[in-house]
């Protein structure tokens, strides 16, 4: 029982990397104790109520008077959950109050708003609403018996999340949800990712986009003066402004490196100045890598730019194309055929996945009766584009598809073209290297680099930093390649060709960011906190009628480096039934391994759509409803 007639705090908390043991308390001051976890669940009793924060992920308390929740992530708001639902006052963010109460209009359009997503949210949002009391906001005060809780808008973890504080034990506490975890670490930056409109940046190319926003707030917090915070999860900390400061400090650097090397500073060039004075203060902080030389002005006259696509002609008449995502580019080949410049197009060669790579494939197949090849590494994401939640996808599966093997080469005209997987703007991608008789090279590298650095600007896309993937692969692929060759981007003009210093240093960046993050992320391996879907349900969405049992897999990639044994239990809709209830499995560091699952439809279910999410364990981790999948109810 918890005391009566004192002002008490209890963080009751599952397990994490290096905690006590679940359910222990440990004092803080005369009446305040804390079980450090990955949900911290908060009570202060008064007067006989009790007020949580966060939630009772231990379930302790059948009821409590009020549920203070700092931001809409439903791996952190399943805790409170259960108290709301017998009748606690719930208080949110009112920037945020449409994750919390309209996630069924969310997870209905998101169906189809998944196809040609370029905002990048993250979808760590409740597959249920939640009942809302009070909604809340910067400088609003909320009494509570004879505690005043102080109101901070603190975005940055997330668009619209809040801090609250409060005096209690002559102390002042802070609750800052994720904004902090630990001793100046965060738990993922892929959170982050989001435009930022002052320099008419994009959300798809927004790295980290929140940074500026999150290093605002923390500052705001040191502000406030605190004694102690307690973030959603984690360790308490009782050394606010040192972690804090210590947070800024890693934040900056990985934001700097980031800009260092990367490819949209070829592109948007002054607007990287402006995301640097957001993050760092000044553009002066980033060791900007020197462009690559520019070969030539425009290709060889056997290669025709196409808005993004390339075309590859023949001496002797028909073409070959890389890529096709509108039809416009249809329309321009077409007036090549209709003035005799062109006789017809032999195949086309995808690149990646993207929808402005491959949304008009089908169509040109149509036109122009020809084969369509991909890396064998590209070809599942595009014959099942609705298996998977990535940027930028098409919602058209390409038929008849004909993956090649890694190095495999065929003879076409008078050209050796040469198919390698190539996994750099995106995990799933590939790159065409096309040589002719007479001696030019060049190597067709999708979206991958630019004259300024790697394209690796949506955290989404999956750019591991593991030795010999990612973008590591593709800078060590490129030192072995014979130096006259030329690099074309789809979506850059000039040729271009990086001296062995460049590539070397590229390295090396990619090789400290690692370094960086190592220090940045609470995870025993720094991939972790870049990689959203390194555990993912497959396929990500599917069609069921009522009374069938349809499949999924949950894929988790061991980022670690050792074994480690994951534990997955699925939660399904109510009336709907799963087999197994949960399983674990062993899987081998830098290995993806599946877990399977049956999941049977009611008969009398209706609505659609439903939404599967899953607990994962691993390594002390607890991540309750982590990854998440889409079943449409047809009928």
């Amino acid at each position: 029982m918890l005391k009566k007639g004192i002002a008490t705090v209890f963080i009751l908390a599952l397990t994490f990397p290096g905690a006590l043991r679940a359910g222990s308390i440990r004092e803080l001051s005369p009446h305040v104790s804390a079980c450090e976890g990955s949900v911290n669940g908060v009570f202060i009793e008064q007067n006989g109520k009790t007020l949580v924060i966060y939630g009772d992920p231990e379930q302790r308390l059948q009821k409590a008077d009020k549920v203070l929740f700092t931001h809409s992530r439903r791996d952190i708001i399943w805790a409170g959950r259960r108290l709301v639902e017998n009748r606690a006052e719930s208080i949110i963010g009112k920037n945020e109050i449409e994750q919390f109460t309209k996630t069924n209009l969310f997870w209905s359009e998101f169906v189809q708003k998944r196809f040609h997503d370029y905002q990048q949210q993250s979808t760590k949002i409740p597959a249920e609403p939640l009942s809302i009391s009070r909604t809340v906001g910067g400088g609003d005060t909320i009494k509570w018996e004879d505690i005043s809780i102080e109101v901070l808008d603190t975005p940055g973890y997330t668009r619209g999340s809040v801090s609250y504080f409060l005096d209690i034990d002559g102390r002042r506490y802070g609750f800052v949800g994720d904004l902090i975890y630990g001793d100046g670490r965060i738990m993922d930056l892929y959170s982050l990712q989001d435009a930022v409109s002052e320099a008419r940046i994009g959300g798809y190319h927004g790295y980290a986009g929140r940074i500026g926003d999150l290093i605002k707030s923390l500052r705001k917090i040191i502000e406030q003066e605190p004694d102690i915070l307690i973030p959603a999860r984690g360790p308490v900390i009782e050394e606010p402004e040192s972690a804090i400061k210590l947070l800024i400090e890693r934040l900056q650097a990985a934001y700097s490196n980031y800009l260092s090397i990367n490819a949209g500073h070829w592109y948007f060039k002054d607007r990287y100045d402006t995301l640097a004075v957001r993050a760092l203060g000044s553009p002066e902080r980033v060791d900007w890598m020197p462009y690559a030389t520019v070969v030539r002005e425009q290709p060889p006259d056997w290669v025709i730019p196409i808005r993004n696509s390339r075309l590859i002609i023949s001496q002797d008449g028909p073409g070959f194309l890389i890529d096709c995502g509108s039809k416009a580019i249809i329309d321009e080949i077409v007036k090549l055929i209709e003035a005799g410049k062109l006789s017809g197009i032999d195949g086309i060669y995808i690149t990646h996945y993207h929808d402005d790579h491959t949304n008009s494939i089908g169509e040109a197949v149509k036109e122009f009766d020809c084969p369509v090849y991909s890396c064998r590494e590209l070809a599942d994401i595009l014959e099942r584009p609705q298996a998977y939640r990535l940027p930028a996808m098409t919602s058209y599966p390409i038929a008849n598809l004909k993956p090649l093997a890694d190095g495999r080469n065929m003879r076409w005209k008078e050209f050796e073209l040469t198919s390698y997987y190539f996994p750099g703007q995106t995990l799933y991608h590939g790159a065409l290297l096309v040589e002719q008789n007479a001696g030019g090279r060049i190597f067709f590298i999708g979206d991958s680099f630019t004259p300024s650095g790697i394209d690796d600007y949506c955290l989404q896309n999956r750019n591991l930093l593991h030795e010999k993937m990612g973008y590591l692969y593709c800078l060590d692929f490129l030192k072995k390649m014979p130096q006259d060759y030329l690099l074309v981007n789809q979506h850059v003009v000039e040729p271009f060709r990086f001296d062995k210093a460049q590539l070397e240093h590229m390295s090396n960046v990619l090789a400290e960011r690692k370094e960086i993050m190592a220090d940045l992320f609470p995870w025993n391996e720094s991939n972790y906190g870049i990689d959203e879907r390194w555990a993912r349900i497959y396929p990500y969405a599917q069609q069921a009628k009522p009374g069938r049992t349809i499949e999924i897999a949950v894929k988790i990639l061991n980022h670690s480096n050792t074994a480690e044994v994951f534990t997955v239990k699925p939660n399904v809709p109510v009336g709907f039934k799963v087999e197994p209830e949960k399983t674990s499995a062993t899987v081998q560091p830098l290995r993806e391994s599946e877990m399977r699952f049956r999941v049977r439809v009611p008969t009398g279910v209706s609505d659609s759509p439903k939404i599967i999410t899953c607990d994962l364990r691993f390594a002390g981790w607890e991540l309750r409803r982590w990854c998440e999948s889409i079943v449409e109810i047809v009928h």
